[in-house]
């Protein structure tokens, strides 16, 4: 899945909306993790203990000062770890599908 960045990009003032990750695939999210575009991911999960199951939903607010673009790193229950690069966080009532990768 790909989701192009749009010209509400270059709105960082705003700083980043909450999201809703809703989990599409067969396996268990255990973590996710933001970072500004191109950055190093250093902080803690953003649903903290909470594990996603399949067929769920979570509303997710990114910390504030967070900026429009980030990157999204999604953690899977069987070790496996997704990168999803430059999300224009921005856009007003953002969902995002993820489905654990395949091996």
């Amino acid at each position: 899945m790909s989701v192009l960045a749009s010209s509400h990009a270059a709105r960082s003032e705003d700083g980043a909306r909450p999201f809703t990750l809703f989990n599409a695939g067969p396996g268990v999210v255990t973590a996710v993790e933001i970072a500004p575009a191109g950055q190093p991911h250093d902080g803690a999960s953003l649903i903290g203990r909470v594990a996603l199951p399949p067929g769920s939903a979570l509303h997710i607010t990114p910390p504030r000062g967070t900026p429009c673009l980030a990157d999204l790193r999604i953690r899977w229950s069987d070790g496996r770890i997704e990168e999803r690069a430059r999300f224009d966080l921005c856009q007003p009532q953002r969902a995002i599908r993820v489905a654990s990768p395949t091996p």
